[in-house]
């Protein structure tokens, strides 16, 4: 049988969830900020306490704000619109000094949140579904599976919006009743990226009708495949290839690949890496991808060993390192880091190590290094770069106790009013 509770929000939690305490339990509940007085429909349990949903709020709390967006509350994609600047900011800071104490960092050194632009995120994938006479083309409502047909973002850059009432045109006939795909938006220097993946009608005249809707929405690329195992079809490429520039290094995406959300994050994080192995000349950038980090050391000067599990990301590097005249020497490697990381005799030689891990982490890596430190093989140096702070926190205290100092650790909002966090660290021995 469904309840009600009343009171008052005293805290958000580690979700983003406002934190109601009422008779010893905890109610976390959504779309509320500490202050707030709400009246709210008790759910399953949750971890330490009961999720629930706001149903009266019956007093705002002073740090609520009406959000910029007019999907809030209802799409999924963001959900902390209604918080003030300051107080998001401070509680997103101290997401990172929590996880980082859980794991024994006593006063861990967190600087000040980073903040990225509003309308700066430069990839996306949304969710397509023709619905009869209809196609809804968006995000998913907050803990459904329906879609909201995206009309505005606050996040989304302005060229990725802006294409999507031609999507919605180009995929409606290739779409039967019913049938739903992703489609993946990467705003490149050259144009937008986009990949379809899933069912669609695709004969001759389907074909020749995406490939004509591409080059009139200008698009750099249009690929498809049919699910996310199989290689990207290429459908259309315009005058240029989607190009993304890592420096002053230009790459060549492969379709759909990974690219940090957003530029100014990348160049945050670039910054501080470079600044941190400044005085390295031999560096392994694991996780590397198409060489965000990696082209840029090697533009320095820096001999890099570039590795990433991701094949036509490393496909996507050598081509750049070819292409480009870099001062230093990049070695590029499809590598599988969690099966096959790095090994203790392959630090020896190096001065520092980046790894920038997807969001489990690395710890297959981290145990390595720890175990190339007990041999006295390990570099003086590691970078770590991360999108969740509680794998990283693990992976933090795996070198602290091979004999890294955690030196500095700072939190980028890349992920605007979400409890996401993207996190650059420093550590020495």
């Amino acid at each position: 049988m469904t309840r009600d509770v009343e009171g008052v929000i005293e805290r958000m939690g580690g979700q983003g969830h406002g934190v109601l305490v009422k008779n010893g339990e905890r109610y976390y509940i959504p779309y509320t900020v500490p202050g707030d007085r709400v009246a709210a429909r008790v759910g399953e349990p949750r971890g330490d306490g009961f999720a629930a949903q706001i149903s009266v709020l019956e007093e705002a709390g002073p740090d609520r704000v009406e959000p910029p967006c007019g999907h809030f509350h209802l799409c999924g994609g963001c959900s902390l619109q209604h918080w003030a600047d300051a107080p998001y900011r401070a509680w997103k800071r101290d997401k990172l000094v929590a996880a980082l104490r859980r794991r024994g960092f006593d006063d861990p050194p967190v600087e000040d949140l980073v903040a990225v632009p509003d309308a700066s995120r430069r990839r996306a994938e949304f969710i397509v579904r023709r619905v009869k006479d209809r196609l809804l083309l968006g995000f998913h409502e907050a803990a459904s599976r329906r879609i909201v047909d995206l009309a505005e973002c606050a996040v989304l850059r302005t060229a990725l919006l802006q294409k999507l009432p031609a999507f919605r045109e180009a995929l409606m006939p290739v779409l039967g009743d019913g049938w739903a795909v992703d489609l993946r938006l990467t705003d490149t220097e050259t144009g937008i990226d986009a990949v379809i993946t899933g069912k669609l009608k695709m004969r001759v005249q389907e074909r020749i009708g995406l490939s004509r809707a591409a080059k009139a929405m200008g698009l750099a690329r249009l690929s498809w495949r049919f699910d996310p195992r199989s290689e990207p079809e290429l459908l259309y490429l315009g005058e240029r290839a989607p190009l993304v520039r890592f420096g002053d290094v230009p790459v060549t995406l492969a379709p759909g690949g990974f690219l940090q959300a957003s530029a100014e994050a990348e160049r945050a994080m670039a910054d501080l890496a470079l600044d941190a192995l400044k005085d390295a000349r031999r560096v392994a950038d694991l996780f590397s991808g198409c060489g965000a980090f990696a082209l840029r050391l090697a533009a320095q000067g820096k001999a890099v060993l570039a590795a990433d599990a991701d094949q036509p990301a490393i496909a996507a590097l050598n081509a750049a390192v070819q292409a480009a005249k870099l001062p230093g020497k990049l070695t590029a490697e499809a590598r599988d880091l969690e099966r096959r990381p790095l090994m203790p005799a392959e630090f020896r030689k190096l001065d520092a190590v980046l790894l920038d891990p997807p969001r489990a982490g690395a710890r297959a890596q981290a145990e390595q290094l720890a175990e190339a430190a007990r041999r006295d093989m390990a570099p003086g140096i590691v970078v770590m770069i991360a999108c969740d702070a509680s794998s990283f926190a693990r992976d933090a205290r795996i070198l602290a106790d091979a004999g890294w100092r955690l030196e500095t650790a700072v939190p980028i909002d890349q992920f605007r009013w979400s409890p996401h966090l993207e996190i650059f660290s420093l550590f020495r021995r």
